[in-house]
């Protein structure tokens, strides 16, 4: 079985949550034996006929075209990263985050996929709510190696905390740095940057904070950075309404205790993935 995963970039390009997921899921099914090949959203017409099957991750790139293809062939999963079924890629614009039907998109590419994978339970919600779907399968969590979650273990082990504030350095306006730093101003809290494009040095960062603060403008679908924060045993502070982790039922675990209730998740996730694919 030749497999198309499709992205609009991959972790070779950019340092991106969904990329760090979808490397983890790619390495994954390489090792199963899978012939799975990365293909870029707006190259795939050119070569959509050539597989069997296909794993679609980012796509706003990908053409109507091709999205009518895999809806006639019905051989596609949806790994959902970030609401491209609402314009605006943001359903918490909407009270409730009940989405108004004409912000609406992509609802019957959605609907026509063998399964949609989400990252929590709010973002399942979300979606069976507005699209009335009910192929959605909620792997509550986000996708890490064994190799990251063992360097999370070795330095959540290891690190003592010796800042008591820390917040997220990062361009992307989503990420809420400013409304952050106008958070830590208001509260007199002078905190310290964290962003590293080394993942280790992230982490070691990121392990000596009491405290992160993290102010979304999105819902995020899960928030590896949250995740991540509370595995060093950080305390956070956040909106939990707006981060997809908050809304499991094991979000209140951190430490140790977490990292194996994520790495049980993660495991589940990948059996769930394999099972979509070959069946």
């Amino acid at each position: 079985m030749r497999v198309a995963f499709l992205s609009d970039f991959f972790d070779s390009e950019i340092v991106g949550g969904a990329e760090k997921n979808d490397s983890v899921l790619i390495n994954h099914l390489r090792q199963l034996g899978m012939q799975v090949v990365p293909v870029h959203t707006y190259m795939v017409d050119s070569v959509i006929g050539c597989y069997d099957f296909f794993i679609v991750s980012n796509f706003i790139r990908l053409s109507q075209q091709a999205k009518l293809y895999l809806m006639q062939k019905q051989n596609y999963i949806i790994y959902e990263h970030d609401h491209k079924y609402v314009v605006n890629r943001n359903p918490a614009a909407f009270k409730n985050f009940i989405i108004p039907r004409d912000k609406i998109i992509n609802r019957d590419f959605y609907a026509t996929a063998k399964k949609v994978f989400v990252l929590s339970k709010i973002c399942k919600d979300v979606i069976e709510t507005n699209l009335q779907i009910e192929n959605t399968h909620n792997i509550a969590c986000s996708l890490w190696s064994k190799e990251e979650l063992n360097t999370i273990r070795e330095i959540g082990c290891s690190s003592e905390k010796s800042k008591e504030h820390g917040i997220l350095q990062s361009n992307n306006p989503v990420k809420g740095m400013s409304q952050t730093e106008q958070y830590c101003a208001k509260n007199n809290i002078i905190p310290s940057m964290i962003g590293s494009p080394d993942y280790v040095k992230f982490l070691l960062s990121l392990s000596l904070c009491e405290t992160f603060i993290f102010f979304p403008q999105v819902l995020e679908t899960f928030s590896r950075v949250c995740a991540e924060a509370k595995m060093l045993d950080c305390k956070v502070i956040t909106t939990p309404k707006l981060v997809g982790l908050f809304s499991e039922d094991f979000s209140n675990l951190s430490g140790q205790p977490l990292i194996d209730k994520i790495s049980n998740n993660i495991d589940a996730a990948l059996v769930k993935f394999e099972e979509a694919i070959v069946q």
